[in-house]
């Protein structure tokens, strides 16, 4: 395949490779070139080049996240109607749409608004229904930080933060997130619960601690569960208490964990008593 000069004969090497054809792996083709030489990837991942910083480089597809759900785009552009229609968000004048950046709060995207996906950092969408039955979702006792206000929009369900007098006198009010109407995994006695996490003073370096429901979870054929049968008065109402704990391995780690990790833990809490 060598020339005299010892150069490879580009010709030749071609052919060697067809004649090896049996041990060449057929692989698929993940970057290409477009006329001007530019490279192209074949698909990225927009959420992973936002939050590094980078510019999302040109390709053929591009995979967004709406909430908790990944999308999949041949275009650069798409439309705000186009991402709700296709998360299943219908209709689509029943529901807000709002874009998170790598930095700063959630941004509502207008009606007939085009969005670049490539070019304008755009992190991940957050749909949530316009209207909240029964006056639920609109209270806000208190503020919560960005990143935790971010995640509560991600669920795409009505949420409320509210401040309870303290019945222990001279302490202060409790501080309580309150997401309504959350699935419940298969196996429970309901389909949906509304879930209460109080907010511990001193967080986001003091850890959460336990979740309370309404209506009371439990399992079918009467299986006991552990740690269930405590009662919390909210908001005019009982609510069953998990008392479950983070320690050990899954201890409380300032600076890393905030209300979606521990809501990430309490969903384990649920899939566990189900034997998953």
């Amino acid at each position: 395949m060598e020339t005299q000069n010892g150069a490879v004969d580009p010709a030749k090497a071609d052919e060697h490779d067809r004649e090896q054809g049996a041990a060449v792996a057929v692989v698929e083709v993940v970057e290409v070139t477009d006329g001007d030489g530019q490279e192209i990837l074949e698909i990225v991942v927009i959420e992973e080049y936002i939050r590094e910083g980078r510019p999302v480089p040109r390709a053929r597809r591009y995979k967004y996240r709406v909430n908790k759900k990944e999308f999949v785009s041949d275009s650069e552009e798409i439309t705000r109607e186009q991402v709700l229609e296709r998360a299943g968000f219908t209709p689509v004048g029943d529901f807000r749409l709002r874009l998170k950046r790598r930095h700063g709060p959630p941004e509502e995207i207008k009606p007939g608004t085009v969005l670049h996906l490539r070019l304008h950092g755009i992190e991940r969408f957050i749909a949530q229904a316009k209207h909240v039955q029964d006056g639920r979702g609109t209270r806000r006792e208190f503020a919560l930080g960005d990143e935790d206000r971010a995640f509560l929009d991600s669920l795409g369900l009505a949420w409320e933060t509210l401040k309870v007098p303290n019945p222990v006198p001279g302490q202060p009010s409790r501080l309580w997130v309150v997401i309504y109407d959350l699935p419940v995994p298969d196996g429970f006695n309901v389909g949906k619960a509304h879930v209460a996490i109080e907010i511990a003073p001193g967080y986001p370096t003091a850890q959460l601690d336990m979740a309370y429901f309404n209506p009371p979870l439990a399992l079918p054929g009467g299986r006991q569960m552990a740690c269930v049968q405590g009662v919390e008065k909210l908001d005019g109402d009982n609510w069953q208490r998990w008392s479950r704990h983070r320690i050990g391995a899954s201890a409380w780690r300032p600076g890393e964990d905030n209300l979606e990790t521990q809501f990430a833990f309490m969903q384990g809490w649920l899939l566990r008593e189900l034997g998953q």
